[in-house]
């Protein structure tokens, strides 16, 4: 290395002198010296030839073997080669495309088919239910998407492509019992007073064949009325309440839910969301399956997607007297 200046000092009892290396010496010994190290140092070295693909390559697997993981983390490392070295190096290759395991479509439908597969995801089960339309099995594919719904633990983009689904191809479909006696039969009770006596058997009679068609048939539904003669002025608002039992028996029971209208159109309306919500919160009381998605639309279409033809089912179960289901 070079200095700046060497300075040095000699004492001695008769005399006192010192040296410095002149400026003019001490930086060109600076400046040479250290180019002389760097060109020694580099001298081999080409620094505007980019590196081969080869080189590339063999550099990413040499810092991968020098990384303190495991196995298992070392093949989920990607390593991305191409042009002809592909055939001289073994990169990890992934995993080819797994069908979708479609299963014997020979076997008969039940209500509760794909229950089995919910354990694999809502995810799979979206698969499934698509590759099932691709086949036209527009049945099949309407209970996959219903598992989504019921049994599988989907997230909120889940929830809506399945229903998106169901709202698409339930209407196409025929019930799923055709032409045969319901296996349950359920009450619709009414509470009000007089301002709706005259309306209400009319919404009534249309609404009970809706909620027939939304239980694919599985459930027969009537109402029944109680009108309370206690005097109300015609532009007050009316209260209305209403429950659910079997049909021969006041007993199990859903909750009461009421609510208070001033005119026919705003009471159909009001209805189908009472309905749906009495339905869904004794869902969720008796049964362990997942709750229906709220009604974020109109509650009739609600009542035509949101709950499964499977928890139909359930529904005109849970209201079965104690005798009935032994």
């Amino acid at each position: 290395m070079g200095f700046f200046f060497i300075p040095f000092q000699v004492t001695t009892s008769s005399f006192n002198f010192r040296m410095r290396v002149p400026l003019f010496i001490a930086i060109p010994s600076c400046l040479l010296i250290t180019l002389l190290t760097w060109w020694l140092g580099t001298r081999h070295t080409d620094f505007l030839t980019p590196p081969s693909n080869a080189d590339l390559n063999n550099i990413r697997i040499q810092a991968l073997a020098s990384l303190p993981i495991s196995n298992a983390e070392k093949d989920a490392i990607s390593i991305r080669i191409s042009g002809p070295e592909l055939a001289n190096l073994t990169p990890n290759i992934p995993k080819p495309y797994q069908p979708i395991e479609i299963g014997d479509l020979s076997e008969p439908q039940r209500i509760d088919t794909y229950s089995d597969r919910a354990s694999e995801g809502a995810g799979k089960l979206l698969g499934l239910a698509k590759a099932l339309e691709e086949r036209g099995k527009t049945q099949r594919a309407l209970l996959a998407y219903e598992r989504v719904l019921d049994l599988s633990e989907a997230n909120p983009e889940q929830i809506y492509a399945a229903l998106t689904a169901i709202r698409r191809i339930k209407p196409a479909l025929p019930k799923w019992k055709p032409g045969h006696d319901p296996q349950y039969h359920v009450t619709i009770h009414l509470s009000t007073g007089p301002t709706f006596a005259e309306s209400l058997p009319t919404i009534m009679e249309t609404l009970t064949k809706r909620l027939a068609f939304a239980a694919s048939g599985l459930v027969k539904f009537s109402y029944q009325t109680r009108i309370s003669q206690s005097a109300q002025a015609a532009e007050s608002a009316t209260t209305v309440a209403v429950w659910m039992t079997e049909a021969q028996s006041k007993k199990p029971s859903t909750d009461v839910m009421s609510f208070t209208s001033k005119g026919s159109k705003p009471l159909t309306e009001q209805l189908n969301k009472t309905i749906f919500n009495l339905i869904r919160s004794h869902l969720l009381k008796t049964t362990s399956y997942n709750p229906a998605p709220e009604a974020n639309v109109e509650p009739s279409l609600a009542l035509e997607s949101n709950i499964t033809r499977l928890l139909w089912t359930e529904f005109g179960k849970s209201l079965q007297p104690a005798e009935a289901g032994q």
